[in-house]
């Protein structure tokens, strides 16, 4: 008996290791599962819409930026899902408008801009109302993106506002030389390659980036203008780039209105009509994907790993409009 249980023993054992050593060897296979990998999960799990008139409830949470930011993250924005259920519901006869729930502290200008203009080709196509209510953030690219609707209101305790863009790099020449490395660089031209993480920055350099940021703010504040119906100097005036609570936001015509969200909800949908039911809009969560992302974040990293993955997160160019200090 204890013969057969030390047998047991070694095959289990035997199992074990080699599944530790697959979860090794898939790890780098998991971080390779792409947008259109999850398009597919996405498009099995699609909403479907009622057959009565609507308001659909669409959620904008956590950081607005590309779907692999965010893989396998339960309740968390998924840009393209959105982005085609907004172009869904204009196709939607039985569709009456829309309802942005927005908790953000914003995302990359870029991922920002295509759900607002998105959202502004839904209102030219169908004529559409859009309304927005703002939970506990809607800062930087989260109050960008509310520029598309009609109508805002806002969580008494919301944090809002925060109008303006960044970029964010890093100079690690110092630390390389003091560990004895040097990055060697062979450029086409002098300001190719900017941001590179062991290269010295030029005060032309500098000044590249900044005229880079000006471009997007001016972006921003056209944007802000058109939503509300001020100059963008008016909206230059009022908002510096601060976060707002709700009471200052609505002081300076940035929100229209505070209040709990149920009671907007019902509001809008007694303006609407008494035919008229909220339908939520959600973002469909892969058991798949999920579960890869559980275990791929089990996995042990060495630390040239560690550094690497810095080292790419933070060289090149993102510009960000997102509060804080990202």
């Amino acid at each position: 008996m204890k013969t057969k249980r030390f047998l047991w023993f070694i095959v289990a054992a035997a199992v074990f290791a080699a599944t530790g050593y697959a979860a090794v060897r898939g790890a780098a296979r998991i971080q390779d599962v792409t947008a259109e990998t999850l398009s597919l999960f996405q498009q099995e799990e699609q909403s479907s819409f009622p057959a009565v008139p609507f308001l659909a409830q669409i959620s904008v949470e956590g950081t607005i930026a590309a779907d692999s930011a965010s893989l396998g993250m339960p309740g968390g924005y998924s840009h393209e899902f959105t982005l085609d259920n907004i172009r869904q519901l204009a196709a939607d006869p039985d569709n009456v408008g829309i309802l942005l729930y927005i908790n953000s502290p914003g995302g990359t200008i870029n991922a920002a801009d295509e759900l607002y203009l998105e959202l502004m080709d839904y209102k030219e196509q169908t004529g559409r109302p859009i309304y927005c209510y703002f939970g506990d953030t809607a800062c930087s690219g989260g109050y960008y993106v509310a520029m598309a609707a009609d109508q805002i209101w806002a969580n008494r305790n919301s944090l809002c506002v925060n109008i303006g863009v960044y970029i964010s790099t890093y100079n690690f020449a110092g630390l390389l030389e003091k560990l004895g490395v040097e990055q060697v660089v062979f450029r086409s031209s002098e300001n190719k390659g900017i941001g590179l993480p062991g290269a010295e920055w030029t005060q032309e350099q500098r000044d590249i980036y900044q005229s880079i940021v000006d471009v997007y703010y001016q972006q921003f504040l056209e944007v802000v203008s058109a939503g509300r119906d001020m100059t963008p100097e008016e909206v230059q005036q009022r908002d510096d780039g601060r976060e707002m609570v709700a009471v200052q936001a609505l002081e300076a015509g940035f929100v229209d209105g505070i209040g709990r969200y149920g009671d907007y909800q019902a509001q809008v949908l007694e303006e609407l009509g008494d035919t008229v039911i909220l339908y939520t809009v959600s973002a469909p969560e892969s058991s798949l994907i999920n579960l890869l992302d559980l275990f791929s974040s089990h996995i042990p990293q060495s630390d040239s790993q560690v550094w690497q993955e810095f080292m790419d997160e933070h060289s090149g160019m993102v510009v960000m409009a997102y509060a804080g200090n990202g």
